[in-house]
């Protein structure tokens, strides 16, 4: 490696997550994975439980990620055909977690009644279906 050194931010830079976005001296502009690719996503539901149990139960790892909302956790997996993403923001007063299909499909109730079916929970566990 060569000895070349960076120079520290200009101090009047905001953080370059920071909204409103665009604005401010900081030429860069940062967004999340999550707000990159979530846009293309279609809600499906809500399930009135935190990400962490749906996780455990499927072994799967919650990633921490942020928007312009929060920080986050989520989980992206693959089941019986379907593509899941659900994502529980920090701040929602609610305590709800999103389920999302990360590819439109037109049969959306039968993806989460599969999920509620393989993860071994009912109907009382589910907030809202559809994308309220």
């Amino acid at each position: 490696m060569t000895d070349i050194e960076v120079p520290g931010p200009d101090p009047d830079w905001q953080e370059a997550t920071s909204p409103p976005y665009y604005t401010g001296k900081n030429p860069a502009h940062q967004w999340s994975v999550w707000e990159h690719c979530s846009p293309l996503f279609q809600m499906i539901g809500g399930l009135a439980l935190p990400v962490q149990p749906v996780a455990k139960r499927l072994r799967l790892h919650v990633e921490r990620s942020w928007d312009g909302l929060d920080e986050l956790d989520v989980v992206l997996f693959r089941l019986r055909g379907f593509s899941f993403a659900i994502s529980e923001h920090d701040g929602n007063p609610a305590g709800i977690s999103f389920v999302w299909l990360t590819q439109r499909h037109e049969d959306a109730d039968k993806a989460l009644d599969i999920l509620l079916e393989v993860v071994g929970i009912g109907e009382e566990a589910v907030a809202f279906r559809g994308d309220p």
